[in-house]
């Protein structure tokens, strides 16, 4: 009787083979299911190092994001103080015309007046003292100091190094942007024009029932209203320049996840192909094995 069966290394082929499109059904199986076609570093290293730097980068980005909305917040608290001071100071200057243009303007009249003038002093005091989750916009670096006090309206200097300082926020890896506007500088207070001398002189002028006192606060005032306007062109400015580069940061997160989608996210109809074609050849391997198996048998017995 003679014996004829398979090779070993036939046999171990086939083992080898079924092997290996058991591994790619089961990794395609584990596409689909998590939608990721890199379910592990070693599916693809490079791949895998790729996607790490994209979400780096993202994150990162995110990160400056979050940093331009905070300083475009600052911003804005800063814009609104500034249109409510001007539109103050504008009515203290309208009452300074009215006690100016009519001579004859008594003392009851101008008493009338200089209560007016106190309680837009009052707002703006409020308005230089305007605060942004806790931080007093305009109290540079002493942020949770108030910067103004209603003791002459006179600011609130501290240090010397404090109240002047300028705080920056980083928006890029490169790139800061200025989030405040010192008190000194956007009222004026100790140096050039100073809005609250401007309103003391006023209040004070109208009831003493002084035109000539009057006429120098209005003068005074149009100063302190011309450094509004260019203190609220410097807030616009910037909140330009940041509107600008949060786009261009918004722009370069989408490309980059979208890159990172392209190598991470399962092509679901090529991968469902794969995996297809792949259980026909196990169906393959294994019919061709079974058919090896009942030839080996049978040369056996014969």
């Amino acid at each position: 009787m003679s014996m004829r069966t398979p090779t070993t290394n036939q046999y171990n082929l086939s083992l080898l083979n079924l092997q290996n499109v058991q591994a790619q059904i089961a990794q395609n199986t584990q596409r689909l299911t998590s939608g990721n076609q890199i379910t592990s570093p070693g599916d693809d290293p490079a791949g895998s190092a790729s996607i790490l730097d994209f979400q780096n980068s993202i994150q990162a980005n995110t990160q400056f994001l979050q940093q331009a909305s905070t300083a475009n917040n600052l911003l804005q608290s800063a814009a609104d103080a500034f249109t409510g001071a001007i539109d103050g100071a504008n009515n203290l200057q309208v009452l300074a015309q009215q006690a100016l243009s009519t001579p004859s303007t008594g003392a009851t009249s101008m008493s009338s007046l200089a209560a007016q003038v106190g309680a837009i002093q009052n707002n703006l005091l409020s308005l230089a003292n305007t605060q942004y989750q806790g931080v007093y916009v305009f109290a540079g670096a002493q942020t949770t100091t108030q910067p103004f006090t209603n003791s002459g309206l006179t600011y609130n200097n501290g240090t010397a190094s404090g109240p002047s300082d300028y705080l920056n926020l980083y928006v890029s890896p490169t790139s800061k942007v200025t989030t405040n506007i010192p008190g000194d500088q956007a009222f004026g207070t100790g140096t050039g024009s100073d809005l609250f001398k401007a309103v003391n002189d006023l209040y004070n002028g109208l009831t003493a029932n002084s035109q000539a006192a009057v006429q120098t606060a209005s003068t005074e005032l149009t100063s302190a209203l011309n450094n509004l306007y260019q203190q609220q062109a410097v807030v616009g400015g910037r909140q330009a320049g940041l509107a600008d580069l949060q786009s261009s940061i918004s722009a370069i997160n989408l490309s980059l996840q979208s890159a990172q989608s392209g190598l991470q996210t399962t092509n679901i109809a090529q991968t469902y192909t794969n995996l297809t074609s792949e259980q026909t050849a196990q169906q393959a391997i294994l019919s061709t094995m079974a058919k090896t198996n009942t030839n080996n048998l049978f040369n056996y017995l014969t």
